[in-house]
């Protein structure tokens, strides 16, 4: 049986199993509960080759706490729940924010004032004054930057390191939901300046330190002797784990370096569902945890946002809070449930899929949710899904993704088709896969596990955009200027061209003439040559870095294929601006029969596009910024 037809199955029958409890039911006892968390685990591991994860469910009174797998396949050392710290990656962001909110009580932050005034040495790029208010809801309008990933740009003091990798503002403030960790980075920025203290030390002193998470570290660096180790991570390669590809993210730590065990993530938890107090102390009034709950903008009312930092996702006929995070292999997902006191969090350290972190809390919270009476309304009637599902059908892009530089090139289209009856397939993020959404709602489709995807419409009541179920991207409908795959096919018309061009000087035997068509002859061959040879190679190599576009392809920079494409590109685009100048001589040139002519300037004219595509996309001139 194919892997994603027993996870099918998997998660069929545990849906089945969760959402078959009739309404108002009991809650579960302890030992149920727990039975169904490792079967889930089980059943997820199995399928997608997951080494190792831990958990934790916070259920009212309850915490359950769980290791499966392996921490160190090598050693053999079994994934326990409080003696090994996993990455959790972005999840990492909610204690940023928790400091903006702790500042914000104590009055010296405004989230919507220009955080230029609060900024010491760091300037903020753009031409419009930015909030924390537009950061904390991923609208800043920046580009996507993988500079961040740049261990030797990390290594410098934040400022420095903020200003080395500034990406464009791409976007007006606050108009496009556009994922930015350099943006959080920032953000870590300003409450350091304005705490007056190393965010680190923020970080330890006023959060950590108070909630009780000793073992709970920013990053390995700072780790300290005594505290749990790092799980190692594992990527799935021809079918087996092998040790992932790592890097220290340095300075950008606020975005995501964080590493946790299960039994403090569920202290943190704990802490999320008690309106800011945990044991005793309280790190925030129950008015800013209730504040942190809303959102910050209007526009997408019943689809996904952000809420003060946490992911806000419509689900049950409440809405279900948390953050996912991914960072060398590691993927973690926290989530949780005001209204029934209930939560989750998953970490796995590799495998070949996410489901288990991605949809596993999900699956738990919808169980729980069910015994509490919780579950989604009734779909209403869209008399025009046809029509609109038709409207929203095309590939989009992800706006986030950088808008410069040759990493653009990379970015994948997601595509979304229309069905008869109104519904959509489209991807999800949480199961990788196209799946089916129902229409629930005008321009709002919902899949069987709950996640929405909303149309969102320009002035003219176009679709322009959609926002994705996890509330943190965008993707923009493509049109020829962001279509990357114009790329490939002016490599392969070039191709063909240059190909032919030589075939026929090779024919006519142009090498031996002695006049100046001969010559002229001999010069093309030697250029159309160099051409064929160039986009074969460049096109072979930028085909397999494709296959191979990792965590190893976007962080390890400079990286020796990367490198190749870009000097591949830029003797193209060289090459390009010859064969263009030879048009003069071709149309001057006696012996050449019309077609010939006709020919060439065809294989110029597509050549010189060529090279100006890769131009436009960062590929050639643009280096590795």
């Amino acid at each position: 049986m194919h892997p994603l037809h027993l996870m099918a199955l998997v998660v069929g029958f545990w849906s089945a199993l969760c959402l078959g409890q009739p309404a108002g039911a009991e809650a579960p006892a302890r030992s149920d509960l727990s039975a169904r968390f490792d079967a889930l685990a089980d059943g997820f591991m199995a399928t997608e080759q997951v080494p190792g994860a831990i958990g934790a469910i916070v259920a009212g009174d309850d915490v359950i706490l769980r290791g499966w797998g392996y921490a160190d396949l090598e050693a053999g050392t079994r994934a326990g729940p409080d003696d090994v710290r996993f990455e959790i990656g972005s999840i990492s962001k909610l204690f940023t924010w928790l400091g903006v909110m702790m500042l914000v009580e104590e009055g010296v932050l405004d989230l919507h004032a220009d955080i230029a005034g609060y900024l010491r040495e760091t300037s903020v790029p753009g031409t419009e004054p930015l909030t924390l208010a537009q950061l904390m809801s991923h609208r800043p309008g920046f580009e996507d930057t993988y500079a961040i990933f740049d261990p030797a740009i990390g290594a410098l003091p934040r400022p420095q390191a903020l200003a080395a990798s500034a990406p464009a503002q791409v976007f007006v403030r606050g108009a496009v939901t556009a994922y930015s960790n350099w943006g959080v980075a920032l953000a870590g920025q300003v409450v350091e300046d304005v705490a007056g203290m190393p965010y680190e030390g923020f970080l330890q002193t006023r959060i950590l330190g108070p909630l009780g998470m000793e073992d709970t570290t920013y990053s390995e660096a700072t780790a300290r002797p005594g505290q749990p180790p790092l799980s190692r991570s594992y990527r799935v390669q021809g079918g087996v784990n092998h040790p992932a590809f790592r890097i220290d993210i340095g300075s950008f730590g606020p975005a995501g370096s964080m590493a946790s065990t299960a039994a403090e993530m569920a202290r943190f938890l704990r802490f999320l569902l008690g309106d800011g107090e945990l044991d005793g102390v309280r790190l925030l009034q129950p008015e800013t945890v209730a504040q942190m709950r809303t959102r910050l903008f209007d526009d997408l009312a019943g689809g996904s946002d952000m809420a003060h930092g946490f992911q806000a996702r419509p689900m049950f006929g409440t809405t279900v809070y948390g953050h996912a995070g991914g960072l060398h292999e590691f993927l973690s997902n926290l989530v949780f449930l005001p209204e029934i006191g209930a939560g989750v969090f998953i970490s796995q350290n590799g495998g070949a899929g996410a489901s288990l972190p991605f949809l596993g809390p999900d699956l738990i919270l919808a169980h729980l949710a069910a015994q509490a009476g919780l579950s989604d309304p009734a779909p209403l009637p869209v008399p025009d899904a046809s029509a609109r599902a038709a409207e929203i059908a095309g590939r989009y892009v992800a706006n986030r993704r950088p808008f410069t530089g040759p990493m653009q090139a990379f970015a994948q289209p997601a595509e979304v088709q229309a069905l008869p009856d109104g519904a959509i397939l489209a991807p999800s993020m949480r199961l990788g896969a196209m799946v089916r959404y129902e229409p629930v709602a005008p321009d709002i489709w919902r899949e069987a596990h709950g996640e929405r995807l909303m149309a969102i419409r320009n002035d003219s009541g176009h679709v322009v955009r959609i926002i994705d179920g996890m509330g943190v991207t965008s993707y923009e409908r493509m049109g020829w200027a962001n279509n990357a795959g114009l790329v490939l096919v002016a490599l392969g018309l070039s191709a063909l061209l240059a190909l032919t061009t030589l075939l026929g000087l090779i024919w006519r035997r142009g090498l031996k003439g002695g006049s100046l068509a001969g010559a002229l002859s001999a010069w093309l061959a030697v250029v159309a040559a160099g051409a064929v040879w160039v986009l074969v190679i460049a096109a072979g190599i930028a085909v397999a870095a494709a296959m191979q576009l990792g965590m190893e392809y976007i962080f390890d920079q400079p990286q020796p294929t990367a490198v190749a494409v870009l000097v591949l590109a830029d003797v193209l685009a060289v090459l390009a601006g010859l064969v263009l100048l030879s048009l003069a001589l071709v149309w001057r040139a006696q012996g050449w029969s019309l077609w010939r002519k006709l020919h060439h300037t065809a294989f110029s004219l597509t050549v010189a596009a060529t090279g100006a595509l890769f131009v436009h996309w960062g590929l050639a001139f643009g280096g590795m910024g």
